[in-house]
């Protein structure tokens, strides 16, 4: 059993916080989600792994990646069986800012077999870990690699290459990121990239299996956990405007349905 705790960014875009292998895992319950990206998968036995409303068995090799704020638990598969797992947590300015290369998606599920490639990329972040003398801008670098290429298997999981995918739906996405600040309607959406708003709905159902208003949702309220955390001065109010919501009591129904807390018990948790 390997595991580094608390490392220090030392102002890196993106490094791990938590790192560890062969880690014994109990059962652990996060209602409020942790504060950053945290990849958890498995080495030997298996492992229940709730997230949202979805349940995974996470077999050997199988993994999950969950965005900051999450409400999620897991635990031993089977009670008298060990369930060994790497685990990594990222800090930096660059984690902060991932959800968008993650498709502003709560989760990203690896399947077994397109696990190996992950778990190497830990045991060389440890391997560089484990020296006397630590190259931290190395490691650095390996925590972006490995990052980047979780947040990639959310393309693989998507068709990025059809052809709808690339005239209307990635535009359609980006203009949402682009403009999510402001009262930002799917109908302007849809005007933008020249379709109707149900035709935008059917592609968006078709190719990422969501709507397009779940998908600004998401992306507003992924901001808002940002605000909430990294600027501990500003009012609710302050925070629903600056993540596109008009009305302040709207912005917290719907952040209390979505993360299962208020938003201010989420800020009060995660820092």
């Amino acid at each position: 059993m390997r595991a580094y705790f608390n490392l220090d960014a030392q102002e890196f875009p993106v490094t791990v916080e938590h790192i560890g292998a062969e880690w014994h895992q109990d059962q652990i319950i996060r209602y409020q989600g942790f504060p950053h990206f945290h990849w958890l998968q498995t080495q030997r036995g298996a492992g229940n792994f709730w997230v949202g409303n979805q349940h995974f068995v996470l077999q050997p090799g199988a993994g999950i990646l969950v965005s900051p704020g999450v409400p999620h638990r897991y635990e031993p598969l089977n009670k008298n069986e060990d369930w060994q797992v790497v685990f990594v947590t990222f800090q930096g300015k660059f984690a902060e800012d991932f959800n968008q290369q993650m498709m502003n998606r709560e989760y990203v599920y690896i399947a077994p077999e397109r696990g190996a490639i992950f778990t190497q990329q830990v045991e060389e972040i440890i391997k560089n870990l484990d020296t006397e003398s630590v190259d931290k801008e190395w490691v650095s670098a390996l925590s972006y690699y490995l990052l980047l290429s979780l947040g990639h298997e959310e393309a693989h999981q998507v068709n990025i290459n059809h052809p709808d995918f690339k005239q209307y739906v990635k535009p359609a996405m980006d203009y949402m990121n682009d403009n999510f600040t402001g009262h930002l309607t799917i109908t302007a959406v849809a005007r933008y990239v020249n379709v109707t708003p149900q035709y935008l709905d059917r592609l968006f159902q078709k190719i990422l299996n969501l709507s397009p208003k779940e998908y600004l949702l998401q992306i507003r309220i992924n901001h808002a956990k940002k605000l909430l955390v990294s600027q501990k001065h500003l009012r609710v109010v302050a925070v629903a405007s600056e993540s596109g919501f008009r009305d302040a009591a709207y912005f917290s129904r719907v952040f209390k349905r979505k993360t299962g807390v208020t938003p201010l018990n989420f800020r009060k948790w995660q820092t």
